[in-house]
């Protein structure tokens, strides 16, 4: 409840931006892509621009559900308050699951990218343990240290895609984005489908929510930011779009990785190295946000401390990370997390949108 939470553990409304930027944009932004085409093509762009409405949509749904009660509950309350103590604890599990499952996918694609670009005969059990104890030195500062990772990360971010942008101006084909619709609306929405895997981490706002101080005015900082990071999947997309040819771009695993590759610049022989390096910030903030929620869904459901918590999920994902090696894995990975994000945001949330409007006009009723 949020009377619970005293405001020293509180965050400004406009911090609510940079948390849902790390959350949501990840090493995904690396290789989405070459996924995007499979099915819209050039046409992709399109499937971008629908997703990030749709994403509008569902994060006024958040933001009209969570504030409908007096006291901003998050939506472990709303799970006990709706279904029950069982069933709401069934579905609180499940959700704790989730952000769990979604903070080893960070994990691991960072980690495969690292392999892949830059030490692929490295044993990565020692790095993935240095990074484990980074991840709960952050977490033990609790949710306002993990913000300001969040802020730094974000401005790291945000440096590192500038340069990318300029630097790939003079080799880039405009002509390569027609025709302009040449594909069934059936291929836009099931590109679409797949996009929604890049908006993932939207819902973190669901357990964070009551976090932030006077709630009602960072939906502006939320939206706005919504509206930035759909104009950097479709700034990436194009870009890819206009530099490598259909059949490059489908045969790419890392396609931004591939561009930095072949930019030269005075001082720095390997440009994705250092584009890798910069984004330790931002991958440590993504994964934080992931956990702390989990570990405070826990909490709130079931009384569970979070330091403990902490350790048995970092344990678990270093385990669980050692133990699946190659790329394949990793693609089976996502693709398994992929649909049940997408059920998420699209039944799970509307669901539980509506179940509130029924609650709160049978309050009403009944006054």
């Amino acid at each position: 409840m949020r009377s619970e939470i005293s405001e020293k553990y509180m965050v400004s409304p406009y911090f609510v931006s940079v948390l849902l930027y790390v959350s949501i944009v990840g090493v995904g932004i690396l290789n989405f892509q070459r996924k995007l085409i499979v099915n819209a093509g050039y046409n992709a762009w399109i499937s971008v621009i629908l997703t990030g409405i749709s994403m509008h949509i569902i994060l006024w749904m958040m933001y009209k559900m969570l504030s409908s009660t007096s006291d901003g509950q998050e939506i472990i309350t709303l799970n006990k308050t709706l279904f029950g103590n069982v069933f709401g604890n069934i579905l609180n599990s499940a959700v704790v699951l989730y952000f769990v499952y979604g903070a080893f996918l960070k994990f691991k694609m960072y980690l495969g990218l690292i392999q892949v670009n830059m030490f692929p005969v490295m044993n990565i059990l020692p790095m993935s343990i240095s990074i484990a104890l980074i991840i709960y030195y952050t977490l033990f500062g609790g949710f306002r240290s993990v913000t300001g990772i969040s802020f730094w990360a974000t401005l790291i971010s945000f440096a590192s895609i500038i340069p990318q942008i300029v630097l790939s101006l003079p080799s880039l084909h405009p002509l390569n984005l027609l025709p302009l619709l040449n594909h069934s609306a059936t291929d836009i929405f099931l590109s679409s489908k797949s996009m929604v895997f890049e908006y993932l981490g939207l819902e973190t706002l669901l357990i964070f929510f009551p976090f932030i101080k006077t709630p009602a005015k960072s939906q502006k900082w939320a939206h706005s930011m919504m509206i930035l990071i759909t104009m950097i999947y479709l700034m990436v997309l194009t870009i890819a779009i206009m530099f490598f040819s259909e059949d490059q771009l489908r045969h790419s695993i890392w396609p931004t990785m591939d561009m930095l590759s072949i930019f030269e610049v005075p001082l720095l022989q390997r440009l994705e190295y250092f584009f890798i390096s910069l984004w330790f910030i931002k991958m440590i903030a993504g994964i934080c946000i992931y956990l702390w929620v989990a570990c405070r869904g826990l909490k709130t459901a079931f009384h569970i401390g979070q330091r403990n918590s902490l350790i048995v999920f970092l344990i678990a994902i270093v385990t669980i990370n050692y133990l699946i090696k190659d790329q394949r894995s990793i693609e089976w990975a996502s693709n398994l997390y992929s649909p049940v994000g997408f059920y998420f945001i699209y039944a799970y949330i509307p669901f539980m949108f509506v179940c509130m409007l029924i609650r709160k006009r049978l309050t009403h009723s009944a006054e």
